[in-house]
């Protein structure tokens, strides 16, 4: 079964700024004084769940800085399911979700340290999430400006990022690990790579490897690095701020990032506004409970 809904999306000869096909998790967020050693017991300072997934949050940062998002993904038809259901709901996205039976929707564990920020996440996906080739349309992709992939869906990503290729659509990409052989056919058909320094390391390395156009590492507080069309190396420091929490900073980059993307700014430009809008997600616990409006990544640039 697939859920739709449309909210306060007002689309123009058919069109979306940006549809995204991906994850969505709710995470459970475990604050601790330190991350706990082995075989010992450690007090929870709070424990929050908080809705996230990479492609899903991204999106949202997206219409929370003013575009139109279509979302497609999965959610199992369970409890979580329909937590993460009314999170995305609240958003104005437009929804194209399968509720799958007798599968269990995708959630993750996040230890937290607090006052570090930085945390370690334990997650589980029910394969029988992934997004089926035979349900995707190819207009929801070729209606759009822009595609995002995360990569995991692989056949439906793939398929998708041929559409959007021959449809003249640019392709962004949240990498993080290769999911199977189709990952390294889909990620020659990105147009904008962007992976962890988990990932890889030198962004030159995925463009001679990929042909990519643009390739960027995101690097958290350190920033990130990209090359460009020319092969030129771009490092754009990241913005020292009082940090709470980093799930989701990736995510929310990848919002900004494709935001800066469709307003036809320099690249470099396009980098210094995603590396604000993530690190100004940072300030809060959760993957989109900080993400904030374009009024106040512009408010937060000019003070800087």
């Amino acid at each position: 079964m697939e859920s739709h809904k449309l909210k306060n999306v007002t689309l123009k000869n058919n069109t979306i700024d940006v549809v995204g096909l991906g994850l969505n998790a709710m995470d459970t967020i475990c604050v601790v004084p330190a991350f706990p050693r082995v075989n010992t017991k450690t007090h929870m300072h709070d424990v929050r769940v908080e809705p996230g997934g990479q492609v899903a949050t991204a999106l949202i940062t997206c219409t929370r800085l003013g575009l139109t998002a279509r979302y497609i993904g999965s959610v199992g038809r369970d409890a979580v399911g329909e937590a993460q259901l009314a999170s995305l709901r609240r958003e104005d996205l437009e929804l194209h979700v399968r509720e799958v039976e007798g599968a269990t929707s995708q959630v993750a564990v996040i230890v937290l340290e607090e006052g570090v920020g930085e945390r370690t996440i334990l997650w589980r996906r029910d394969p029988r999430l992934s997004y089926p080739v035979t349900s995707l349309r190819r207009e929801l992709i070729a209606s759009a400006r822009l595609l995002h992939l995360d990569g995991c869906d692989s056949a439906a990503a793939l398929q998708a990022a041929r559409w959007a290729r021959k449809a003249g659509i640019p392709v962004v990409i949240d990498i993080d690990e290769v999911y199977d052989e189709s990952t390294h056919e889909l990620l020659k058909l990105v147009d904008y790579l962007i992976a962890s320094s988990d990932f890889a390391g030198d962004p030159r390395e995925l463009a001679d490897r990929y042909g990519c156009p643009v390739v960027g590492i995101t690097r958290g507080a350190a920033g990130s690095v990209f090359v460009d069309r020319n092969r030129r190396l771009i490092e754009s420091p990241g913005f020292k701020v009082p940090v709470a929490d980093t799930t989701g900073a990736g995510d929310v980059f990848h919002g900004g990032f494709i935001y800066g993307v469709l307003q036809g700014w320099a690249l470099e430009e396009v980098i210094r506004f995603a590396n604000a809008v993530a690190a100004m997600k940072c300030m809060q616990i959760g993957a989109r409970r900080g993400i904030p409006a374009l009024g106040q990544v512009r408010e937060f640039l000019n003070g800087r």
